[in-house]
């Protein structure tokens, strides 16, 4: 596990922490893990997912930081604002409680509960309130900085900064992993539970399909960003935390950009722990992700479509011929990678992955990469920070556009390749998945194939 950087760390809470982070440091109680849990319309029932977590360590003598941020936007519903406050006093009880903020700053109480330590952080009653825009990610950042300044005091050792949500079951063996020296982040695998409304959990388990596909359709392209980017499922190397400048601001998307950054200092590993176990259900929350999206595929639940799996394949052959770019003219750099991936294609195929990397502008690009170094290394790790998680999924809509257009969910699973237990298998053979959770099963057992 990498050591922590104290200049980086330091650096990040001086210029870039929200101010709720020096409540981090006013700790004095030594916590061994660290887990940060962004919470609105919740009720306390998010502590019976996390338990089994807690109470492994806490047996062994170890204690855990949970650090919860109860957040709210000035127009969200009454409804929640009423919610969030039952849950700020219902948490509030669960120890011996003590504030940590004075007169003039967010409202935030330490309790020492038993097994494990609480901070919890009231972002909504009026006058705390998130600003329009910023959200979840505020959030998940606010305690994360909480997190990080508590590691800079020492008054915890932990190793990772956990991030969770409030719909999950965290495995036993969720704090027992192992991280690589090069690693940034912690992937943990997870699987969708079902609630018991079958729209509800169809749309969900669909969803979770695409998610599978989407990423196994990245590992068939060679892709470095082929991994799931769902804030549940994150933990994240303190220096790496601050070399990124923390949690993105978003109302939405926090955890996809927070990985792809991350992505450019580390590798993103993934947990051999058991798998999280997260909750189906829909959400309004955000105005996308998983909860909008299973809201939305269960209002007309038969006509899911995904990307069409020839995508794939062209985006495979970009990837593979980004080595072109090693030894290229500054104004020959875009034609040399886009002739090498063109050597497979028909001439259908090299039109369309033309027109879609001139919407993303890789000709530019590619050529004023290859004009600021002649060192492969560096241009290497230009290709890998450039052509990011963000420029992929934007060069898989441009080639959409083209007529790739998206096709059944289905449909798309068992006419993939990447899809295949085994080479030899057909469509037809993978229509045997019982349901669509069965379909979820399968792709996961895929992604844990080397």
């Amino acid at each position: 596990m990498p050591a922590l950087d104290n200049d980086t760390v330091s650096k990040y809470l001086d210029r870039y922490a929200e101010p709720e982070s020096t409540f981090g440091a006013r700790l004095r109680r030594h916590t061994d893990h660290i887990l940060v849990i962004p919470a609105q319309d919740e009720d306390a029932t998010l502590l019976e997912g996390i338990y089994p977590a807690l109470n492994t360590v806490s047996v062994r003598g170890e204690r855990t930081l949970c650090i919860v941020v109860v957040n709210a936007l000035d127009e969200s519903h009454a409804p929640v604002h009423t919610n969030n406050q039952r849950l700020l006093q219902t948490l509030r009880a669960v120890g011996r409680t003590t504030p940590l903020h004075t007169q003039d700053q967010t409202p935030c109480w330490y309790a020492e509960a038993k097994g494990f330590d609480l901070i919890l952080v009231d972002r909504n009653s009026l006058g705390y309130r998130l600003p329009r825009g910023e959200g979840v990610g505020l959030a998940r950042k606010i305690g994360c900085d909480i997190a990080l300044a508590s590691l800079r005091s020492g008054s915890s050792q932990a190793q990772l900064i956990h991030m969770s949500d409030c719909d999950v079951q965290l495995p036993t063996d969720y704090f027992d992993i192992t991280v690589p020296m090069s690693s940034a982040a912690v992937i943990y695998r997870f699987h969708h539970e079902p609630c018991g409304d079958y729209a509800i959990d169809e749309a969900h388990a669909r969803y979770e399909a695409y998610l599978r596909y989407y990423v196994l359709g990245l590992r068939h392209a060679g892709s470095p960003y082929a991994f799931h980017t769902i804030g549940s499922c994150i933990a994240t190397v303190p220096t790496a935390y601050a070399g990124v400048r923390g949690v993105p601001k978003r109302q939405a998307g926090e955890d996809f950009y927070l990985l792809n950054k991350l992505a450019k200092l580390g590798g993103i590993h993934t947990a051999r722990s058991s798998p999280i176990t997260i909750r189906a259900r829909s959400s309004l929350r955000v105005p996308f992700g998983t909860g909008r999206a299973t809201h939305d595929i269960a209002r007309n639940i038969d006509t899911y479509r995904i990307y069409a799996p020839r995508i794939f394949d062209l985006l495979k052959a970009w990837v593979g011929a980004l080595g072109a770019l090693d030894d290229a003219l500054p104004t020959r750099a875009y034609g040399a990678v886009y002739e090498r991936a063109s050597e497979t294609l028909d001439p259908l195929a090299r039109d369309r992955l033309g027109q879609a990397l001139l919407s993303i502008n890789a000709p530019k690009a590619l050529s004023q990469a290859a004009a600021h170094s002649s060192l492969v290394r560096v241009r290497r790790k230009w290709a890998h920070d450039w052509f990011d998680g963000f420029r992929t999924l934007k060069l898989v809509h441009a080639l959409r556009d083209t007529g790739l257009v998206d096709i059944p969910w289905h449909l798309a699973i068992t006419e993939s390749s990447f899809c295949r237990s085994q080479p030899t298998d057909t469509g037809t053979a993978l229509i045997r998945d019982r349901d669509a959770f069965d379909t979820c099963r399968r792709l996961a057992r895929l992604e844990e194939r080397p």
